[in-house]
């Protein structure tokens, strides 16, 4: 995958890019951070909005990603 997709951190707004993590069993992909080091994936993402709506984190489903 090429790196050139840029987008702006909401933390800090520096440059973020799409890159390719390393799990303990899996890889997976999220844009991280130049500056702060910031990493977004669907993972977080929905956990974001599920904390927002009151709801809190599936504590197993996170584990399991």
């Amino acid at each position: 995958m090429d790196k050139l997709l840029l987008a702006k951190s909401l933390r800090c707004r520096g440059a973020m890019i799409y890159d390719k993590f390393y799990g303990l069993q899996e890889h997976y992909w999220g844009w991280k951070c130049l500056i702060c080091g910031e990493i977004v994936d669907p993972v977080i993402l929905e956990n974001r909005q599920l904390m927002k709506a009151g709801q809190g984190i599936n504590r197993r489903r996170a584990r399991m990603s």
